[in-house]
């Protein structure tokens, strides 16, 4: 037996790519995307990289967690990253309840700190951990690696 679960929803895969030269889509392959569970976490990704206030039509989308760069490696501000990322989850994706976020400040002087967020299903009741990578310099943020790719 199949299991449906079409009601946790579809959309385009995250994050989007496009040619630099012609801005369509590389390759030449068509607009890809993602549903179920893998939909809301790419969504919840989408929603801690925009930063608040860069959509043209909807400002107030994103979180600013771009602004904790310059922060203290201390725990007031792993505090500050929890607010900020459960206010942004909260805010712009209803079909989770947002669990412990916790900071791992290991990578730290490499340029990056990891944060594990911990999300619950509303509608399916799974509980799943991700990983947000969160680096403290331009170009090592622009390697990023699509979540749960090889």
């Amino acid at each position: 037996m199949v299991e449906r679960r079409d009601f946790l929803g579809t959309g385009f895969k995250f994050p989007f790519n496009f040619t630099p030269r012609t801005g369509g889509i590389s390759n030449n392959q068509g607009v890809a995307f993602s549903d179920q569970e893998r939909h809301i976490e790419e969504s919840i990704y989408q929603i801690l990289y925009t930063v608040m206030g860069s959509r043209v039509i909807r400002r107030d989308f994103g979180s600013t967690l771009r602004g904790i760069v310059f922060e203290p490696n201390d725990v007031q501000t792993d505090v500050l990253v929890d607010y900020i990322i459960r206010t942004a989850i909260e805010t712009w994706e209803p079909r989770v309840i947002v669990g412990p976020i916790s900071v791992d400040r290991t990578e730290w002087k490499d340029g990056r700190i990891d944060i594990t967020i911990q999300i619950r299903v509303i509608r399916t009741n799974s509980v799943r951990n991700m990983v947000f990578p969160y680096y403290l310099t331009e170009a090592q943020r622009k390697t990023y690696v699509t979540p749960g790719a090889p």
